[in-house]
Parts: structure tokens; sequence; C-alpha cells
């Protein structure tokens, strides 16, 4: 991770304060999934590159799917998700049944978010991972760059962005480098652009000197950047 100097996290909190107001009024973190790995799967890969109501969308009708089932999608872990592709007949057909079928990337080629949702389940179940407590437990102890190395082979997944989300969506502190938190950091400090690694530190060292958690402040700066961005639609990052 690249260094990032104490006196930009400085003004970055600065610039927290006085966009956002102090911590203290902004309004409760969302409780991500806990329990449900499956979904938090989803979101993470599903969510990069567009606008989030096209994941709510996603993670709803894959919500009703398993309720019509008789399963429960709160708690459902990587092998509910399996067998729930294995019951649709495949990615394809998932895509189809939660009526989206955006790519993880604009390249020609690129799979379905369908595809790689299918393929990161596989990669966790191979590490020995069923649930969002597997995974905590995974993801800060001896064997945490095993299994992230997994994830990253997952097509799309490459820059660790999604990787770094779903930790945040099952407990785990942390910031999500998206383009949206990336532009609040540039903003302020007055740079053209940062790049993730700087942007995390710099939230992280902004968070600690906020006293918030480092997901409560990355979650505080994606709601103004998502209620202030141009309309537009959806499209991949």
């Amino acid at each position: 991770m690249e260094d990032c100097a104490v006196a930009d996290a400085g003004r970055l909190a600065a610039f927290v304060e006085e966009v956002l107001g102090p911590p203290r009024t902004w309004p409760p973190l969302p409780p991500g999934y806990p329990d449900g790995l499956a979904l938090a799967v989803i979101d993470a890969i599903w969510s990069v590159g567009v606008r989030y109501k096209a994941v709510e969308n996603v993670v709803y009708r894959y919500r009703r799917s398993r309720r019509e089932a008789g399963g429960d999608p709160n708690r459902d872990g990587v092998s509910e998700l399996l067998q729930h592709y294995g019951k649709a007949g495949g990615p394809e057909t998932f895509a189809e049944r939660v009526n989206n079928r955006q790519r993880v990337s604009t390249h020609p080629g690129a799979v379905l978010k369908a595809e790689a949702v299918y393929q990161a389940a596989l990669g966790l179940q191979a590490a020995g991972i069923e649930t969002c407590e597997e995974l905590r437990a995974a993801a800060t102890g001896s064997d945490a760059a095993r299994v992230k190395s997994l994830w990253l082979a997952v097509p799309g997944q490459g820059s660790a962005i999604s990787w770094r989300y779903l930790l945040m969506l099952v407990g785990l502190p942390g910031v999500k480098p998206d383009r949206m938190i990336r532009r609040f950091v540039a903003r302020a400090l007055g740079h053209s652009g940062v790049a993730p690694d700087t942007a995390v530190c710099l939230v992280e060292k902004a968070a600690e000197l906020l006293d918030v958690s480092p997901t409560s402040l990355d979650h505080e700066i994606w709601r103004h950047e998502r209620r202030r961005r141009p309309r537009r639609p959806d499209v991949a990052e």
C-alpha cells in the first residue's frame, strides 16, 4: 500500500467535517450481511462500477427467489448460493432470473457478473469457506493471502476493490476505494485524482482522527457522492 501523509489525512478529516458534518450527525451504518455470505458475494461483485440501484434490484430478486423456495437468503452461505445456481441452470439463467446481464467490464469478451459471482463462490468453497464467520476468520488469519488470491483470480476482480468491499459487508472494518471515494479524497486535497491504495490509507487515517470506523467514514462519503453524482445510465467502471 502506498504511503499517505499525515498532513493530507488531516486535510481530508477537516474537509469531511466541513462537507459531511460532524460524525455524531451521520445516520447509522447499514448492517451489511453479517450472516449471509451469498448476499455479500453478490453485492460485492455486482456493485463495482454501476449505480447501486441495480445491485439492490439483484439482491431483492435473489432474496425473493430463495424465499419462494422456502430458504432464508439472509443466512445463505456458499453452498446455498451454488445450489441456487444449479437449480437455475447456471450463470446465464441466473442472470435472467435476477434480470441483470451486466458484465464485469466493458472489454470485449468480459464475463457476466453472474458468472463472476459463481466463480467466486466456487473459489471460496474450494478454500473451505462456507459462512461469513469462516470468511472473517480466514481473512484475518494466516490463510488470508491465499483466500484473497483466489478472489482476485475471478474475472474482473483483480483490482481488489470488490475483495475489500466483501470483507466490509461481512463485518470487517475497511474502505472500498471505488471511483466515488477516490473522487471525494481528490477533491479534499485539490488533486486531479488519487490511487486506490492512497485513498484507502487516507480514509483510514482520517477516520482515526475523527474517531470513527473506516467503514463508517467510507459509507458517509459514498452517500454524499451518490447524491451529488450526475444521473446517467448504469455503466461498468
